[in-house]
């Protein structure tokens, strides 16, 4: 437990947060540097070592880098948001396009890049949003306490940012339509495979594969009367600097077409920056799900899913 408890304060705070209060340029620097140790963030690296075989990922040595400087932006997001007000934007970021001037709207993004942002963004522009995530079960990081603290922490940041609490599958369509009906938007991660989101899956291709996403966010656009909007963050990892793009709105249906067209951005961004896509870890077995999701449009084992695991520190909390 102390190996772990050593373990997880050097990559959730140590690593992240000490940096960040320095210049950007200098924060930067270092954590550039920081990420080329190959213990940090090991678990990530190897999960995402699968990406090879799918994508181009070129220089290996590079891969990895970018992949550990994926995850300690991320987290290092969670510091600094924390010690500033909503009007706090973070340096070197810029913003690619506009949030629809009236709401409710269906935010759709996915676990790839940081995406912390988002929530802040939306807020900024007028926007009061709730996040949709996974059940957090505490009982699954009595050995971590100190990563456990920081999904707390992150669910308890997301709120402050979206101005509205966590939601948690499953079981909430209707809260998250009362929501859109109040005319404070949703936001959610679309590219969950079946362990995640049992219910409603729609065969996609992606990555030259036969996967599925889940359909529950358009259904619930749909039948709210709103429209869609995708966005994800962008990483220059040579400089540093992040992009958020923000989608034109979109309608929700038909379901299918709406959902291959997200499978479709998704896969574009992962081909040009796989060591992003934070699910790498999730890819083969979503794979191997995806055949028995496609007759039903559910997938049989409903208790395996829906609870954050402590191998998740980011990507089960707005990654």
């Amino acid at each position: 437990m102390l190996r772990h408890a050593l373990h997880d304060a050097w990559q959730l705070s140590l690593v992240p947060a000490l940096p960040g209060r320095l210049p950007w340029p200098r924060a930067w620097g270092l954590w550039r540097r920081l990420a080329a140790r190959p213990g940090l963030y090991a678990d990530a690296v190897a999960a995402a070592a699968i990406a090879a075989e799918f994508v181009p990922v070129g220089d290996a040595a590079s891969f990895e880098r970018n992949v550990r400087l994926t995850w300690l932006l991320d987290i290092a997001d969670l510091h600094l948001s924390r010690r500033h007000g909503l009007d706090w934007w973070p340096d070197a970021f810029e913003i690619d396009g506009a949030w629809p001037r009236q709401g409710p709207f269906v935010v759709l993004t996915f676990h790839y890049g940081t995406g912390l942002c988002i929530c802040r963004s939306l807020r900024q522009a007028g926007h009061r949003n709730r996040f949709l995530s996974g059940r957090f079960d505490a009982d699954a990081f009595r050995a971590r306490p100190l990563l456990g603290r920081y999904g707390r922490v992150r669910l308890a940041e997301v709120e402050r940012l979206g101005g509205e609490p966590v939601v948690c599958r499953p079981g909430v369509r209707e809260v998250l339509l009362d929501t859109l009906a109040r005319g404070t938007s949703v936001v959610g991660l679309v590219d969950v495979p079946p362990r995640l989101a049992p219910r409603g899956q729609h065969a996609v291709p992606l990555l030259g594969r036969e996967a599925s996403l889940p359909d529950g966010l358009l259904r619930l656009a749909a039948d709210a009367g709103v429209p869609i909007v995708p966005c994800w963050v962008e990483i220059d990892f040579t400089t540093g600097r992040r992009r958020l793009v923000i989608g034109a709105p979109r309608a929700p249906e038909p379901i299918g077409p709406a959902l291959a067209a997200l499978a479709a951005d998704l896969e574009r961004l992962v081909r040009a920056q796989p060591a992003a896509w934070m699910f790498w870890r999730e890819w083969r077995d979503w794979l191997q799900d995806a055949p028995r999701c496609t007759a039903t449009g559910t997938f049989s084992n409903v208790d395996a899913g829906v609870r954050l695991a402590p191998s998740e520190p980011a990507t089960g909390f707005l990654a």
